[in-house]
């Protein structure tokens, strides 16, 4: 699905426009036909029926590369990298900002001044968050950007203190997990590489050099993070999730093994994991 198709019921209504006049527009699941950009007023309307999760909420998402406000460039990017890799999570999941939201330490600069476990955290539509505003470097964000997107887990732990599964997206081989305080990197049989950030790392469900199949778990989701010296500094609880591929910008450029943008491939998982395809 390399474009998206605006679509809404009556009774998504009022949600649509709020997102509208947040300076964003969710877009839910349909077919390959483009929104109609030169009139945004009217929304489309559609009878196909919506993906819900298991809580019965509609699924939604804003288009790719449409940060918040301030966050950052972000990264148009419709591709789909991988059509038949599973989510990452076992549970209904919310992809959106840590530094910018409610609970972040940028969330006032859009009025989201609050705790991470602030309602609208856990509700769609998601957000991207690729080539939002870090001071990292890497192909696809020029200025400096983050890496991969967040992904918040079916419920706010600190509230609610549930066990929440990141699991194995293709079979592959787990890399080194001791190495790194905060990382555990997943390998495919061809080379992709997908790393899992801020997992409970005293307590993951796999070993350096294991052999897992998809939808093996790999760790409970959680908040480890730690600063360059070395010191323990938590972050939200959230996976960060990445995903590395072969990636040249045009023919005439050499391919280079970076940071692609994961959002579309994990909105096509998600889809499927909502259908009961996964």
């Amino acid at each position: 699905m390399n474009t998206i198709k605006h679509i809404l019921l009556t009774a998504a209504f009022a949600f649509l426009i709020a997102a509208c006049d947040s300076g964003t527009e969710a877009v839910t699941p349909g077919d390959d036909t483009p929104p109609d950009e030169t009139d945004t007023d009217e929304p489309v309307l559609d009878d196909e029926t919506f993906l819900t999760d298991e809580t019965g909420r509609v699924f939604s998402y804003v288009p790719s590369g449409d940060l918040l406000p301030a966050s950052g460039p972000g990264h148009t990017d419709t591709t789909i990298y991988r059509s038949d890799i599973n989510f990452p999570l076992e549970d209904a999941a919310f992809l959106n900002s840590q530094v910018y939201r409610y609970g972040g330490s940028q969330g006032s600069i859009n009025g989201m001044d609050g705790g991470q476990c602030h309602t609208s955290n856990y509700d769609y539509p998601w957000q991207d968050t690729f080539c939002e505003s870090r001071s990292r470097n890497q192909i696809m964000c020029p200025d400096g950007g983050h890496e991969g997107v967040d992904i918040r887990a079916a419920s706010c732990i600190p509230d609610t203190s549930a066990t929440h599964w990141a699991v194995a997206v293709e079979d592959g081989r787990i890399i080194a997990p001791s190495s790194s305080r905060y990382t555990v990197r997943l390998q495919s049989n061809d080379g992709t590489l997908y790393r899992y950030m801020h997992l409970k790392m005293d307590a993951l469900a796999v070993t350096d050099g294991e052999f897992v199949i998809k939808g093996q778990r790999i760790g409970k989701v959680s908040n480890d993070f730690f600063n360059s010296a070395g010191d323990p500094v938590p972050t939200t609880y959230h996976l960060h999730f990445e995903m590395y591929q072969n990636y040249s910008p045009d023919e005439e450029t050499d391919p280079v093994f970076d940071q692609v943008s994961p959002y579309m491939t994990l909105v096509n998982a998600y889809e499927k994991k909502l259908r009961g395809a996964e």
